[in-house]
């Protein structure tokens, strides 16, 4: 007779507040809105924006979706990992930049926000513009 395993509890749909409020629902409409008037832009790639309970990318080619989330989250959690062992406080922005790409990631509220460019894109414009 094999062994009984042990269940993990299950959290309930009521157990579980992820709905963001409507002032959060305003907030990622409103960024959303920039965000799609940056990317009509020359030299821009795309967007990814993650909030608390949804996440939304608009990226030129839709077969790397995957690897500019993979950027996108590498870069804000590298931020964030040298802020806090140079004692840095909170980042306000950060750019890496590659041969032909350029990423500027913030932070706005609970949102997550990754633009791309092309190298020659003036990031801080865009950054200003979010902000």
């Amino acid at each position: 007779m094999a062994p009984k395993k042990k269940s993990a509890p299950v959290e309930t749909p009521e157990e579980i507040d992820e709905a963001p409020n409507a002032e959060e629902k305003a907030e990622a409409s409103d960024i959303r809105a920039t965000l799609e008037n940056i990317k009509s832009r020359a030299g821009i790639i795309g967007y990814i924006i993650r909030g608390p309970t949804s996440a939304a990318v608009d990226v030129n080619d839709p077969s790397k979706i995957i690897d500019y989330a993979v950027l996108s989250a590498g870069a804000l959690e590298s931020s964030e990992s040298l802020s806090d062992i140079f004692e840095l406080g909170k980042i306000s922005n950060i750019v890496s930049e590659c041969k032909t790409l350029k990423i500027l990631s913030l932070t706005k509220g609970e949102n997550r926000i990754s633009v791309f460019m092309d190298k020659n894109v003036d990031h801080n414009s865009i950054c200003r513009e979010i902000e």
